[in-house]
């Protein structure tokens, strides 16, 4: 169960972060070796509630009028309610407005209410701008896929996996981790783009994951950050919720050497971003204004290098005030 942190301690904890924590501004300008930017949001939770989810496309809006992306990823649990597909919608025609290519990947909500993954499926696969993919269905998961970010020549820097997380655990208990044919088929796609791009499966292609539900690897990251003065910023307000088995998810992107940054949600407190055997584990901020009160709401900017590296900076929206606060390039 997640951890409940008190309003005044929230309350105090935001006064002290946002102040020096970044500067203030309506506009982004990109930085000269940027060649691609994504804008990760994650945990909206949409209530049908026009007025409350109102305040959440206003926070939206506002980060995407200030960093202008190429590509928004949602990654996950767009909303908790019964009547899921309803606000699904609701959430898609506002996303279709933007006019901005995004992509989805479901988290352990989206499909809990009255409408399954294949209704929602359908609904999102009917949109101009979302981008999201089914996936082989005979892989465990829906919308395991993949994009390419290319050079002007059209050859990938960097590959952009959308993994389907799952949902619950109903053996164990718990949240569900990623199965082995999810892994198999990482894996393959992996050495496939290799081969196609390189002519070696072995000479991989940069990437970046994004799924909602942390793997284990975040709370041992963040320990042994912690303990040994590793590199770590942001903020973790509230214990890890990983799934409760383990997988070979992460050892197997330690092996490849290509997944260079993973991106999650889930945990709506926690923020931070820390090094671990060679790649950086990312929360999102979450744009939740109904279900829980987190003290530091807004997106992940992440800025693609032509090199196929990559910093992100954090895009924090203040919601007395209504300002924008993005932090330096890390």
């Amino acid at each position: 169960m997640k951890r409940i942190v008190s309003v005044f301690l929230v309350m105090g904890m935001m006064l002290t972060l946002f102040a020096g924590c970044g500067k203030t501004t309506e506009e982004i300008v990109r930085t000269e070796d940027t060649v691609y930017s994504v804008l990760q949001i994650t945990d909206v939770h949409i209530l049908n509630d026009e007025k409350k989810d109102e305040k959440a496309f206003r926070d939206i809006t506002k980060m995407v009028d200030a960093a202008k992306p190429d590509l928004i990823v949602v990654t996950g649990d767009i909303t908790s309610e019964a009547d899921n597909l309803t606000a699904i919608k609701t959430f898609g025609a506002f996303m279709e407005k933007l006019e901005i290519p995004w992509a989805f990947v479901y988290g352990n909500h989206d499909a809990e209410g009255d409408a399954d993954k294949d209704a929602i499926d359908e609904y999102l696969l009917s949109l101009e701008y979302c981008v999201y993919e089914r996936g082989d269905p005979a892989i465990t998961g829906h919308g395991n896929y993949y994009r390419n970010v290319t050079d002007a020549s059209g050859k990938p820097i960097m590959t952009l996996f959308m993994m389907d997380s799952n949902m619950y655990d109903e053996a164990n208990g718990g949240y569900d981790h990623f199965h082995e044919d999810q892994i198999e088929w990482y894996k393959n796609t992996v050495q496939s783009i290799a081969e196609e791009t390189n002519g070696d499966a072995s000479k991989v292609v940069p990437s970046l994951a994004f799924f909602h539900i942390p793997m284990q690897e975040f709370t041992a990251a963040y320990d042994a950050a912690k303990k040994d003065g590793g590199k770590l910023f942001g903020y973790r307000f509230e214990d890890e919720c990983p799934p409760t088995q383990d997988d070979q998810m992460f050892e197997t992107m330690v092996e490849l050497g290509s997944t260079k940054g993973v991106f999650v949600g889930h945990d709506h407190m926690n923020n931070y971003e820390v090094e671990y055997s060679g790649i950086r584990l990312c929360y999102g901020l979450s744009c939740d204004h109904n279900i829980y009160l987190v003290p530091m709401r807004g997106g992940n900017l992440i800025n693609i290098k032509a090199d196929g590296s990559f910093t992100t900076q954090k895009l924090m929206c203040h919601r007395v005030i209504g300002t924008l606060t993005v932090t330096d390039e890390k």
